[in-house]
């Protein structure tokens, strides 16, 4: 089931770099929305520093009861690099992110406590300096309407915030839209009525 309420995401890719102890650290975020798009900026970023020690990230998507989060210390002591960049995603309420924390060993042990700190830093920076924005989860359908009834479902669609993504006009038509989550159900119980029963829909 899609989530209800609004969460904050990533308006734009950011990156940031420093030093600690002559370790180099370079935080990279994401906006993502989904596990193949992590994969695909985390080869992106390991291409980009082929030579780096690390690439421990953090990411989460979605939200309630649908979110996905994950972390990675990628060889870095258990829980010294990924669960601090993730935890700093938690508690600033953000999802649809992805933290890439990239670190050139430079020759001096910075122990847990440092490592957790300079991770957690990639984190609070990279937030720091990309923009946020409120997102509206939303359920998308695919509807079949007559063209007689298409009228008043289009109303219908603009009453509830509805957006219409794809067209397709034969013998009937055929529509892909999109409904804020918490509407969902008022829209379809409105579409049964507007269209006497005659139009189908599709949870997508």
């Amino acid at each position: 089931m899609p989530a209800s309420k609004n969460y904050l995401i990533p308006e734009k890719a950011v990156r940031n770099q420093f030093n600690v102890k002559n370790s180099r650290f370079i935080g990279s975020l994401f906006h993502v929305e989904s596990e193949e798009e992590v994969q695909r900026y985390l080869d992106s970023v390991a291409a980009e520093f082929p030579d780096a020690t690390h690439h421990a990230y953090a990411f989460r998507i979605g939200a309630g009861g649908d979110m996905i989060e994950r972390a990675s210390d990628d060889r870095e002591p258990a829980g010294s690099a990924g669960p601090p960049m993730l935890q700093t995603l938690q508690g600033n309420k953000v999802s649809d992110v992805l933290i890439i924390g990239t670190r050139y060993f430079g020759g001096i042990k910075l122990g847990i406590g440092g490592l957790t700190r300079a991770y957690r830093e990639c984190a609070r920076v990279c937030l720091e300096k990309t923009a946020l924005k409120i997102r509206v989860p939303a359920q998308s359908y695919r509807l079949t309407v007559s063209y007689e009834d298409f009228g008043a479902v289009n109303r219908l669609l603009e009453c509830k915030n509805g957006l219409i993504y794809k067209a397709d006009y034969g013998r009937e038509i055929n529509v892909v839209i999109e409904i804020p989550a918490r509407l969902r159900r008022s829209f379809i119980d409105g579409f049964k009525t507007v269209t006497r029963g005659r139009g189908k829909w599709k949870k997508m």
